[in-house]
């Protein structure tokens, strides 16, 4: 068997941070060669370089679930404001400690244990590894082509939602704007056209006029302005401004891009990340069939989901993990061992179902 918090905790020693090509390929490595150890017979798949991927599959070549783990966290940050070293792996007889124990190494550990459980009992699964999700799911762009063929019955992510099954989040369409101006000396702005006055007069009355959208399961579009840069000295009219732009968002995102390219100040927008909102029919068989409560909130985080399901828009999709959300990405994230236990038990006893 695999034990879980084994598992976890040697993935939290691993460093993984986002745009960390080596880190995010040194945890898929360590989870394919444990489940390999007790699986010779598993199936394992690799690819990517500055994004890395892997799948690993077990068990009959027959109808069943795919667990998508990403292998990316975001950075540590200040250390020195941490209870525990964020990449110790330590864990007490309540919690893991540390940079992504609950999201979502700890999901993935327990979906590896599953995995390996299940197949010793005759079950198969799948579990895809993806890169770079926390900056916008850009590792699972590049899955495409090995989930084409898999005969899936559903796909689960889990990420953070304390063991509810969740079946929506809203998408993210993430903007750079950009305003022009014209150079001169610190000492006679009038010569020169300054961009931050632009862009920041710009900027306010956009966001109040913005076409956000409302959406029944959703909720409300928002949106947020998450940087602003301009300038190159203090004694320099500046010539360029950018400020970013986060909007979660309930439906395409084309009325948000025209009514942001039509704003006076903005001479120019950049689409950074586009990703699509997740819907699964809580009604779908697949959901239903889980042996967890479904909760019809959507979770407030983006997931692989949004590409995952462009790949395969014919399998049902859900975010159910161990965890709880408000530790994501947070000073002293930590997992609470029951609920990992849990979470593998629960991820075995679906795989065995499929049989």
């Amino acid at each position: 068997m695999l034990d879980p918090v084994a598992l976890a905790s040697d993935l939290v020693r691993i460093d993984s941070p986002s745009g960390d090509g080596e880190g995010m390929r040194g945890v898929q490595q360590h989870t394919a060669d444990l489940i390999r150890e007790r699986m010779p017979a598993a199936r394992i798949r690799t690819g990517g370089e500055a994004r890395p991927w892997t799948l690993i599959s077990v068990g009959p070549d027959a109808p069943s679930p795919l667990f998508a783990c990403h292998t990316d966290t975001v950075p540590v940050g200040d250390a020195q404001q941490w209870s525990h070293d964020p990449l110790g792996g330590e864990h007490d007889d309540d919690h893991l400690h540390g940079r992504g124990a609950v999201d979502m190494k700890g999901g993935l550990a327990a979906a590896s244990a599953a995995l390996v459980g299940a197949a010793t009992r005759g079950a198969g699964g799948h579990l895809l590894l993806t890169a770079d999700e926390e900056i916008g799911s850009l590792g699972a762009q590049d899955a495409g082509d090995v989930l084409a063929n898999l005969d899936l019955t559903g796909i689960i992510i889990p990420e953070a939602t304390n063991l509810s099954v969740r079946c929506s989040h809203r998408g993210a369409c993430w903007l750079r704007l950009i305003a022009r101006g014209r150079a001169a000396h610190g000492s006679a702005p009038e010569r020169g056209v300054n961009a931050v006055l632009r862009l920041a007069a710009a900027v306010g009355p956009a966001l109040e006029t913005a076409p956000l959208r409302h959406d029944e399961v959703l909720g409300a579009e928002t949106a947020s302005i998450g940087t602003f840069h301009g300038g190159d000295a203090t004694n320099i009219v500046p010539a360029a401004a950018t400020a970013t732009l986060d909007q979660r968002t309930v439906a395409a995102s084309t009325p948000l891009l025209e009514h942001w390219r039509q704003v006076e100040g903005i001479d120019e927008v950049e689409t950074i990340l586009d990703l699509a909102a997740l819907n699964t029919d809580t009604d779908a068989a697949f959901v239903r069939s889980l042996p967890a409560p479904v909760d019809p909130a959507p979770v407030t985080y983006f997931t692989d989901g949004s590409v995952l399901q462009g790949f395969r828009p014919d399998v049902p999709i859900v975010a159910w993990g161990p965890g709880d959300p408000a530790q994501m990405h947070s000073v002293d994230e930590r997992l609470e061992l029951a609920q990992l236990a849990t979470a593998a038990d629960l991820f075995e006893r679906v795989l065995l179902s499929r049989r």
